[in-house]
Order: C-alpha cells, then structure tokens, then sequence
C-alpha cells in the first residue's frame, strides 16, 4: 500500500484517499466519506484539495513518489534482473494484502472513462513510468543472457505488467496462490 512519510493534514487525506481508492474507486468516494473518517470539515479537505480532480492528480503523484523510492530500492538492492522482478511481484503483492483492496494504479484506471483530463493524463504518466522500469529490468536480464524474449523490451513489459495486474485481480476472488502461479508461469516464458 502506498503511504505518506509526514503525518499533516494532507498527507492524512490522501493516506486514508488512496485506502478508497483501493477499495471503492475513486468515483465511488466523496469528501463526505474522507471527512466522516478523518473527523474534520469538508472545508478542511478543499483547503488542501479545491476540487476532487486535485486529489486525483495528488495521488497520482503519491503513487509515482512511492513507484519512485521502490525503483531505486530494487536497483540499488541488486543488479540481477530476477531478483529485481521479485522485488517488483513482492511489492504488487502488496497492493492485495488487506480486504478488498487492488492497486490503486489498476484501481483509477477502471474509472478512466469518468476521470478529467489531467488525472488521464497523471495515469498514463504512471503507466509509462511502470513499463519503463520493468523494460529496463527486462533488457537488463536480457543483456546479461539470463532473459530471452523477443521483440521490444518495452512491449514485453507491457505483457508482464499485464499479467501481474491481471493476476492480482483474479486473486481477489480465487486466492493469492493464482498470482504465484501465473506469475510463476510468466516468467517461465522468459527463461532462456
């Protein structure tokens, strides 16, 4: 789950925000449910956030600040791309744990056809930044010969952020051994 590091009036707001939007959505949530639940006035979410399209483009932010740290955590960790795609499963798994919730990247782009324009925009962003990193690893494993794929590392990520996203919600209904298994099977598929 993404978390803020201070714990002031914003980052309360949006702590508890990207909670609904993991298990609600982010159309399916008001400044009624984050002021009943935090104990303060609407007038104190719009203070911090005028319009609720400002949240959005806020979280999406949280999330790319969070994507960020776990980047550099994973490529600091280790230079072995196995190891790193590990890192990345552990922490979409993450994102499961807890009733009902999904990754609230998957989470706001189920709303994009009701979503403003910037927040569209602030998705792709993370959706770029996502696929970025994990061709990155790819390219990574393939160059050190202990990854085989063929084609673009960039659509080859596509297709492994695809399945883990799509793993992780099918998990909510069959279980969190289905990720483990279809991404067990995945990566068999870039053995070399």
């Amino acid at each position: 789950m993404v978390q803020t590091r201070s714990k002031n009036r914003k980052d309360e707001i949006l702590a508890y925000a990207i909670q609904l939007v993991q298990t609600q959505g982010f159309e399916n949530f008001s400044y009624q449910d984050l002021s009943r639940e935090l104990g303060i006035t609407k007038a104190s979410i719009h203070h911090h956030f005028p319009r609720k399209e400002d949240l959005g483009v806020a979280l999406c932010q949280l999330i790319k600040a969070w994507h960020e740290r776990r980047f550099a955590e994973a490529r600091h960790a280790t230079q072995d791309p196995w190891a790193r795609l590990d890192i990345y499963l552990q922490w979409s798994l993450e994102y499961a744990r807890g009733e009902n919730k999904i990754c609230p990247l998957s989470s706001l782009q189920s709303d994009i056809n009701l979503l403003p324009e910037s927040m569209c925009k602030a998705i792709a962003e993370l959706d770029e930044h996502e696929i970025a990193f994990i061709a990155e690893l790819l390219e990574l494993g393939r160059q050190q010969a202990v990854m085989a794929f063929t084609g673009d590392a960039r659509h080859q990520a596509m297709l492994l952020v695809l399945a883990c996203k799509g793993a992780l919600q099918y998990s909510r209904i069959h279980g969190l051994a289905l990720f483990d298994q279809v991404m067990n099977q995945y990566k068999h598929t870039l053995a070399p």
